[in-house]
């Protein structure tokens, strides 16, 4: 039984090779066309991923896998600052292979804004275009960018992108200083800027921020004179100014003796009716009365920081009677005001004929505030003096009463108001006319009421 178990056995194992192809040899073959082949996985655009592939992790890419059977595998690579990938390759019977996978960042957008614009920016030192930089896209991670514009000071900022951010950054640019001499003939003059007087003389050299400035020259036994200047960001300006011989006090202007029209005939009741004045000579302020000058005569008076060179309002009739006599000076009448805004030839601003929002400070303009004085240097009146319409009521010496032939009866005239003329910021170009008339108590302090100060000229 035993011998005729083993033949048995011995029959199949036989056919069993027959079948197979020839024992151990065949399988011995069979191995060889399925050999392990060597694999490299790699990662783009960045290499150091972590790799996992069949369940095994293994070192960061560019790494080298040995032993692996054909057949498709699916490998996962992370990388910080890249979305986790997956991606199926497929292993051939090739003994050395290659695979790059692609890996697709994380990322967000990033705008900077900067006024002006064309400001050169740099992000992490590389040059990147001129702002406005719209929606630059970012890889996740930390940045720092400047913006360099070669007038202006430049901004600097580090930030940190993150995941599917839309970073907008606006930067206001702080312009360079420019640098503006000044000469006068002759030198040693007085140089104020924008009516604030500076303790240097001609010649004198200034540092000063950009914008527009009223520069303005004057010695004894000369006229003042003026010259409006417009400073660019880090350029240099020069002007020179010859001052003519005179003896019109600093600040003031000649309203020469002689005719005007005053008045009207067609317009508001209390200005009929027209009729030709005549005024002795006089002098004139050129410019509102400012906070700087008022404080140092009214220790008490208020007014916001930067505003040195604003027309001094909330001030009362006696208050600017009072201040003009301290410098031995007066109220203009209205007469002298009106001759001073219109000059002889009964216009009707004190520029000309037709109004403009761009030339005076009123309600049109939309600035709804005082302006410096002098800012609207362009629309002085015939005889130099600024903001004769807008920016600031102005007091004058005169009672509220009826022109001479008019003969409507109010219960307005008398000895009860005084007359403020020029309109303010807060008048429509109505009541900013040369002409037009508003009234108040000597006590009333109005936000809007200001003043300028005359003189009789001397013979």
């Amino acid at each position: 039984m035993k011998t005729g178990h083993a033949l048995s056995v011995l029959c199949c194992w036989m056919l069993f090779l027959a079948a197979t192809g020839g024992g151990l040899w065949g399988c011995g073959r069979k191995s060889e066309e399925q050999a392990a082949v060597t694999i490299i996985i790699d990662s783009a655009p960045e290499q150091g991923a972590s790799v996992l592939m069949s369940g095994y992790e293994y070192e960061a890419t560019p790494v080298t896998i040995p032993n692996v059977m054909p057949g498709v595998y699916e490998v996962i690579l992370r990388l910080e600052r890249y979305r986790r990938t997956i991606e199926k390759i497929t292993v051939t019977d090739e003994s050395s292979q290659t695979f790059v996978i692609d890996m697709a960042p994380v990322t967000g957008t990033l705008t900077i804004l900067s006024t002006p614009p064309g400001a050169p920016v740099y992000l992490n030192d590389e040059h990147i275009g001129e702002t406005p930089v719209l929606r630059r896209t970012l890889q996740v991670g930390e940045y720092t960018y400047n913006v360099r514009h070669p007038d202006y000071y430049p901004e600097e900022k580090t930030f940190v992108m993150e995941d599917n951010f839309n970073m907008e950054f606006s930067h206001t640019l702080r312009p360079m200083e420019a640098e503006l001499s000044v000469f006068s003939r002759p030198s040693s003059a007085s140089v104020w800027l924008n009516n604030i007087l500076q303790v240097e003389k001609t010649p004198a050299k200034f540092v000063l921020r950009p914008g527009q400035y009223l520069v303005s020259v004057h010695i004894s036994g000369h006229l003042q004179v003026d010259e409006l200047v417009e400073l660019k960001a880090n350029k240099p300006e020069t002007v020179q100014l010859t001052l003519p011989r005179g003896n019109v006090p600093q600040g003031m202007a000649l309203v020469p003796a002689g005719e005007f029209i005053m008045g009207t005939n067609d317009r508001a009741p209390d200005e009929r009716p027209a009729r030709k004045v005549n005024l002795k000579a006089f002098y004139i302020d050129r410019f509102e009365v400012t906070n700087q000058a008022f404080k140092e005569v009214y220790s008490s008076h208020k007014y916001t920081m930067g505003q040195d060179n604003y027309p001094a309002v909330g001030v009362s009739w006696t208050q600017a009677l009072n201040y003009c006599e301290s410098l031995g000076k007066r109220l203009p009448t209205e007469a002298e005001w009106e001759k001073a805004a219109r000059g002889a030839d009964g216009r009707v601003y004190p520029w000309g004929e037709s109004f403009s929002p761009a030339v005076a400070n009123t309600k049109e303009a939309g600035i709804g505030r005082a302006t410096r004085v002098g800012n609207y240097f362009a629309s002085a009146s015939p005889y130099g003096c600024m903001d004769m319409a807008g920016n600031a009521y102005e007091w004058t010496a005169d009672w509220y009463e009826a022109y001479p032939g008019n003969t409507d009866v109010t219960k307005d005239y008398g000895q009860i108001f005084r007359v403020l003329r020029g309109g303010s910021y807060l008048s429509e170009k109505f009541d900013v006319r040369c002409a037009a008339r508003h009234f108040d108590r000597i006590d009333a302090k109005r936000a809007d009421y200001g003043f300028r100060c005359a003189m009789t000229a001397r013979e």
